[in-house]
């Protein structure tokens, strides 16, 4: 592994085409990689890295007595006794000289995991929430600049073919100037959300709002937030909520984003992606999370050209992680930033924390900028490492800093 300065910024369209990236990478040898966490989600990334053509599963670590063992027997791996077992994921990842170390533990793990596998010159791929706390998000954007070790966190929902036929109509005919997400689901996750005070934002919210930056080639600005948890609830926390962003595009054209999510009723659900309403400058699109988007414009002859366009790109392809998988290794391989780096994921994450704020402050307006400011405040205050630090001071704005991307990034031959 070698780092070598980042040519480009992140391009937010990197796997436009996963079928191409696949094909590409199918006579280069698969990238070695180390699963660390195995619950449920590490347990869908070990079967995924074992199902892949660009990744091979070396290794799978857990602290849970037994948890890591069985991780590798239900991940389909053609012979399981030559995959690992650790505690440590990170020292696991070293002694089997890994190219990459996927990071599926609970969100509380993925500040420390994280940081020393990019000082151990590992690159990460990290699950969402980029970590627990904003503050620990800015810690992890300064090590990625310290270390110039990749860092990705994985957006799956960025990877749906439907996603990006949406960003592409938008492309077309917007810009935006209002969208919506609506997500409805009866459920009761239990473990660590059932506790958490706000677990739909927290575990579904990050999915909704880095889509809609991602189809809408906006950023958000501020946001009011309104949340409620029904008597007959199963969490903790609240469980319902209604969120309006105040977004910008890169010309300085301001549109609105609302999303309207509960885990607290039953009858008529959505899909896990939320039904969508995008309505643009010249044209509108419908999404209801699973099948074809619906796309139309004043011009009957271009909105039946837009359905039959729609209609030709049913090729199967790699969506989900899958997909992210590939996206990274695309990315490692030739040393670039892939989609979904943390410095572009960021915003998507401040969005929920901003969301979250608006509630606790009895849902006031909440600026993106002065939230991430008085996140970086308490990075500085909380950060160990002396050259971490040096870089969270040196940044003009924690905006700018993000938008200029890494300085470096991760080629793995």
């Amino acid at each position: 592994m070698s780092s070598d300065p980042v040519a480009t910024s992140v391009d937010v369209g990197a796997v436009a085409d996963p079928n191409a990236a696949l094909a590409g990478s199918r006579d280069l040898r698969p990238l070695r990689a180390v699963v660390v966490g195995a619950g449920g989600m590490g347990q869908w990334w070990a079967r995924t890295v074992v199902e892949s053509q660009v990744a091979e599963l070396v290794g799978v670590a857990d602290l849970a007595d037994g948890m890591a063992e069985a991780s590798i027997a239900q991940s389909g791996a053609p012979d399981p006794s030559a995959v690992v077992a650790g505690g440590d994921g990170v020292a696991l990842a070293r002694e089997l000289g890994a190219d990459l170390l996927i990071n599926p533990t609970v969100p509380i793990a993925h500040h420390p995991v994280t940081v020393q596998a990019l000082h151990a010159g590992i690159p990460v791929l990290g699950e969402k929430p980029v970590t627990e706390t904003l503050p620990e998000a800015l810690s992890l954007v300064a090590h990625q600049e310290v270390t110039g070790t990749t860092f990705m966190v994985s957006q799956s929902r960025r990877f749906f073919p439907q996603v990006r036929q949406l960003r592409r109509f938008v492309a077309e005919h917007g810009p935006t100037v209002l969208t919506s997400a609506f997500f409805e689901l009866l459920t009761d996750l239990g473990g660590y959300r059932a506790e958490q005070a706000h677990p739909l934002l927290r575990d579904m919210g990050i999915h909704a709002f880095d889509t809609a930056r991602y189809i809408t080639g906006t950023d958000p600005l501020a946001v009011t937030a309104q949340g409620v948890n029904p008597a007959w609830s199963p969490y903790a926390g609240d469980a319902t909520v209604s969120c309006t962003f105040e977004m910008e595009g890169p010309e300085g054209e301001r549109s609105l984003f609302a999303y309207h999510g509960t885990w607290n009723t039953q009858g008529l659900p959505t899909w896990w992606n939320s039904e969508w309403r995008i309505a643009g400058r010249t044209g509108t699109a419908t999404w209801d999370g699973t099948s074809a988007p619906v796309l139309g414009t004043e011009d009957e002859s271009e909105t039946a050209e837009l359905a039959a366009r729609i209609a030709a790109e049913d090729a199967p392809e790699p969506d989900q992680i899958d997909a992210s998988l590939i996206e990274c290794v695309t990315a490692l391989r030739g040393g670039a930033a892939p989609m979904c780096e943390v410095h572009e994921n960021v915003l998507s994450f401040a969005m929920v924390e901003a969301a979250v704020a608006s509630i606790d402050r009895g849902g006031v307006r909440v600026e993106i900028d002065e939230l991430l400011e008085e996140a970086r405040t308490e990075a500085v205050a909380a950060e160990r490492d002396e050259a971490a630090r040096a870089v969270l001071e040196s940044w003009g704005s924690v905006r700018e800093a993000l938008a200029a991307g890494p300085r470096q990034v991760s080629r793995v031959e």
